[in-house]
């Protein structure tokens, strides 16, 4: 199967960022498995040379993410092919952890796991509105300057923070944030999937900060962009009226709604006019439209990797997106 990737560019990466991430997260062992190897391989040959991570991947072995992934990366001699992101600052059951010794502690601890001396581009994880953005674009501008981080980004911001910190780090000088890990999908979250401040997008209640996305030129890393397996067909409206508890939470509480089965019997309805898979669809649906969106790809075989690629050739109307968005009956 012939594939190509695509590529763009991030402020602060002096590589070129392919427009599929390698998501990580199901790495919970401190060893790659066989299988997890091949899969890394072969999204690398395919040209997917950014690997999103977090310290706080590898649930029940927090941390085991980064190292497990620091060993693929060191055992192949890419790590100057590859745009190494990760996550720090994510809560736990006692505080919010984002302050900056917090920065300090999570990105020495990473760069000790992982066995490089620099993330291309780290993020927090989670905010704190407590917590003032200069203390936060300060520390993180202290290790931009040392060489350990090359360029910034934030998961699960407002988009209102993210523009008080640019702000701030415009005035004084400084770098700010060029990347932003939200939840974008044709599904939007109508409940929290996960915890209480999980990032979207995704709907019309955000078009507000779509615009705002739009207007400053920032890009947005997409995790879930399937929504958890929801938009692949495999739930159906009648199928989850059936038996919901075969869905897991997550999907259901966040998901299984109304709207999102409309939009999702109208994917459908796409996919099979163009002879394709719903996933595609709802792939080529993030990246076809006016935001600059590198979605997350947590593939668990090969086979999905080149079914994902393969959607960078679908390309939707603004008529076709409207259609799927329930903001008109047209295509």
């Amino acid at each position: 199967m012939v594939i190509t990737m695509e590529y763009g560019t991030i402020k602060g990466i002096n590589k070129k960022v392919s427009r599929y991430f390698v998501g990580t997260m199901s790495m919970t062992s401190y060893e790659p498995t066989p299988e997890e190897l091949q899969r890394l391989d072969r999204a690398f040959e395919a040209g997917m040379n950014v690997l999103d991570c977090a310290q706080g991947y590898g649930y029940p072995n927090l941390g085991s993410t980064e190292v497990a992934l620091g060993k693929w990366i060191n055992s192949r001699g890419i790590r100057d092919q590859v745009v190494l992101t990760t996550k720090g600052c994510h809560p736990n059951p006692f505080r919010t952890r984002v302050h900056a010794y917090d920065i300090d502690s999570d990105l020495f601890d990473s760069l000790a796991k992982m066995k490089t001396d620099y993330i291309d581009m780290y993020y927090l994880h989670r905010d704190d509105v407590n917590t003032p953005v200069s203390e936060l674009i300060d520390k993180l501008n202290e290790h931009i300057r040392a060489g350990r981080v090359l360029a910034i980004g934030v998961a699960n911001w407002s988009y209102e923070r993210i523009k008080e910190a640019n702000e701030y780090a415009k005035a004084t000088g400084q770098v700010g944030f060029t990347l932003s890990e939200s939840h974008y999908s044709i599904a939007e979250q109508l409940d929290e999937p996960f915890a209480p401040g999980s990032g979207t997008i995704s709907g019309p209640k955000y078009e507000e900060a779509r615009r705002w996305y739009k207007e400053n030129d920032i890009p947005v890393a997409s995790y879930s962009t399937l929504s958890g397996g929801f938009v692949t067909g495999r739930i159906t409206r009648e199928s989850y009226k059936a038996d919901p508890e075969s869905v897991s939470r997550s999907v259901r509480v966040a998901y299984c709604h109304d709207i999102n089965f409309t939009r999702l019997e109208r994917t459908a309805i796409l996919a099979k006019e163009k002879g394709v898979t719903i996933a595609q669809i709802g792939l080529a649906y993030a990246m076809t439209g006016e935001l600059d969106v590198y979605p997350i790809i947590g593939a668990a075989n090969i086979e999905e990797i080149e079914s994902s690629i393969a959607a960078l050739d679908i390309k939707l109307t603004a008529a076709e997106r409207s259609w799927i968005d329930l903001t008109s009956d047209e295509r």
